[in-house]
């Protein structure tokens, strides 16, 4: 026999797991206690602190150089709102303005600190730009543009590499000018 009074409960699909989990964590930062957001949800305790330390352990921290980086992204507008409030003579936003800078001095040391451009950094760089253009396919395009731009006598020729490039004013070579450098067909080709 199915009791009547105690209604089935569904549980909720992921969709409504990912709400649950924001109104959870609102009501952490509104100050309530596990209790009080158990009984609003209708769970234990001990099921939101389970859903808690589930989201706290997958949750990825950024390392100091990303998070300084960030507060730095967040504080330039507030810097700029108190540089505009006391130039237009708001004396009362020069303590945030300052406290602002404070924290934007601190957060720029720790951005430039961990900020290391070795040769490993540059190796790993040029493996990274070699795979993408290797999936989008620039090696043919690339030679395409090489084999373009060293007809036209635009390509920086590499020490040992033949010319094939003629002089203007040679009987076989260009009849005109050479344009400069980000002018003409080749910088209009590689800009696209």
């Amino acid at each position: 026999m199915i009791d009547e009074a105690a209604p089935l409960r569904r549980r909720p699909n992921a969709h409504g797991k990912l709400l649950r989990r924001r109104r959870i964590f609102a009501r952490l930062r509104e100050g309530l206690a596990y209790d009080e957001i158990a009984m609003e949800e209708g769970v234990t305790a001990t099921r939101i602190r389970q859903i808690v330390s589930e989201v706290l352990q997958k949750r990825a921290i950024d390392s100091g150089a990303d998070h300084a980086k960030l507060q730095l992204d967040r504080l330039a507008p507030a810097v700029q709102l108190g540089a505009e409030a006391i130039a237009a003579g708001d004396i009362s936003a020069i303590t945030p303005y300052l406290k602002a800078l404070d924290r934007l001095d601190r957060y720029q040391s720790v951005a430039v600190a961990n900020q290391t451009y070795d040769d490993e950094a540059r190796k790993k760089l040029m493996e990274r730009i070699n795979r993408m253009a290797d999936n989008l396919g620039v090696d043919e395009t690339w030679n395409a543009a090489r084999e373009y731009l060293k007809k036209h006598g635009a390509f920086p020729i590499a020490a040992g590499e033949p010319s094939e490039a003629k002089a203007v004013g040679d009987p076989e070579g260009p009849t005109e000018e050479p344009q400069p450098e980000g002018r003409g067909e080749a910088s209009e080709w590689m800009s696209v």
